[in-house]
C-alpha cells in the first residue's frame, strides 16, 4: 500500500533544498494528510507535532 508518492518526497527534499519553508511545509501536510486517510492517525500525530513544533513540549522517553 502506498500511502506517500515517491514524487511527493522528491518534493519534500526539493523544498528544503531550495530553503523554501512554505512549500516544505505544505507537502509535510499532504504526507500528514495522506497517513490520516489510510487510518494512520497516530503517524499523523508525530508528523504535525513536529511541523507545528509542539513535539518539543512533550514528555521525553528515557530508557535505562
Amino acid at each position: 500500500m502506498e500511502i506517500v508518492p515517491v514524487t511527493t518526497i522528491g518534493k519534500l527534499i526539493e523544498a528544503f533544498q531550495d530553503n523554501d519553508r512554505e512549500k516544505f511545509l505544505i507537502y509535510a501536510d499532504f504526507v500528514a494528510q495522506r497517513y490520516e486517510k489510510a487510518g494512520m492517525t497516530h503517524s499523523a500525530k508525530i508528523i504535525r507535532s513536529r511541523i507545528d513544533g509542539s513535539y518539543k513540549n512533550q514528555p521525553k522517553v528515557v530508557l535505562d
